[in-house]
């Protein structure tokens, strides 16, 4: 089998790359802080909440051409960022809502989050698990396997952390790619053909197609995985998959993991992380909370659909980067989202 071209653009990166390297994390000056506090009191003045703040509305004077680089960046280089510093401390639900909401009208179009239609979402220990009815991961305080999310930009806000674990890393699926095409290119057309998805949400619903983990147009590929609802096709006797379409996937695991490969940071409070879903893939360990419901984990988590998106990927293959349609009301919704404690 001939080896396919490798990818050298920046979004294939090591995460040893940047063990001493801090190009990555930028932190936001008494200025930028400023203008968004400007920003989020004249919304405020003007009777308007986070969701119905529009992109004009929030006027960030010299921080919207910052966020035009950190968008630049995300879409077109090495596909993720961490933004420190939102005094969180000191601001309330609201002004936390706002802020985020108006950065993420800077980097493209949020996306619903979940058949109730959220468009902010709140990432917390419910107290749930995985497996036991319509629960998603982001609900639990359980391991995530890597991953990546129904849009094009997830951002996540950091409100509290967790009494202990809760580490996010990601890791670059291009370099995955790579890694795949060098040492066994064999791997490559299951992962092309994709696996039938099943998920627990809307009664179990699941996918009556396969989705491909990897696509490549023009030279550009671009990645789409869940490992529980392919696990979960699996279990629930939709899928049976080959030998070579398992040793594929584990063999994808298995470079997710490397440590060389993978960037891990624990996210404090106040820090912003964007990653591109075509390129990064990010996961989450399992974490225990402090006995205080104020002080349990809290992150508050954007889906965008990009405004300058880098995909190439096949319409036809990567249907579902759209977030998730609203077919419940909010009324009908299980969990009420935590007050954000200062």
């Amino acid at each position: 089998m001939q080896t396919p071209q490798l990818v050298s653009d920046a979004s294939a990166w090591k995460g040893c790359d940047y063990a001493d390297n801090r190009c990555w994390i930028l932190e936001l000056t008494s200025r930028h802080v400023a203008e968004l506090d400007a920003a989020a009191a004249a919304c405020a003045n003007r009777g308007l909440t986070w969701s119905d703040i529009r992109r004009e509305d929030f006027a960030l004077p010299t921080l919207a051409t910052d966020i035009r680089e950190w968008a630049q960046q995300i879409n077109h280089g090495r596909g993720f960022l961490l933004v420190k510093g939102l005094p969180v401390e000191r601001l309330n639900n609201d002004q936390v809502r706002s802020i985020f909401w108006g950065i993420g009208l800077h980097l493209g179009v949020p996306l619903s989050q979940n058949s109730y239609g959220e468009m902010l979402g709140d990432v917390y220990d419910e107290g749930v698990k995985m497996g036991t009815g319509r629960v998603r991961g982001y609900r639990t305080n359980q391991q995530l396997r890597f991953h990546t999310d129904r849009c094009d930009i997830v951002g996540l806000l950091c409100l509290q952390e967790a009494r202990s674990g809760g580490v996010s890393s990601i890791v670059s699926s291009t370099t995955i790619y790579n890694e795949i095409a060098r040492n066994h290119p064999e791997y490559l057309p299951p992962l092309y053909n994709g696996y039938l998805h099943a998920t627990m949400e809307e009664g179990g619903a699941f996918t009556t197609y396969r989705v491909p983990v990897f696509d490549v147009v023009d030279g550009v590929v671009s990645c789409r995985i869940l490992r529980n609802t392919i696990e979960n096709a699996r279990k629930m006797g939709y899928a049976q998959y080959t030998e070579l379409e398992t040793a594929a996937l584990a063999y994808m695991d298995s470079l997710a993991n490397r440590p060389d490969l993978r960037l891990d940071m624990v996210l404090e409070r106040g820090d912003m992380q964007f990653i591109n879903n075509y390129t990064t893939l990010h996961a989450r360990t399992e974490f225990e909370d402090f006995p205080e419901p104020q002080r349990r984990r809290h992150m508050v988590r954007l889906w965008l659909k990009a405004n300058d998106a880098r995909r190439r990927v096949s319409p036809e293959k990567f249907t579902d980067y759209h977030g998730v349609e609203k077919t419940l009301e909010r009324g009908d919704l299980l969990k009420t989202a935590p007050a954000v404690h200062g």
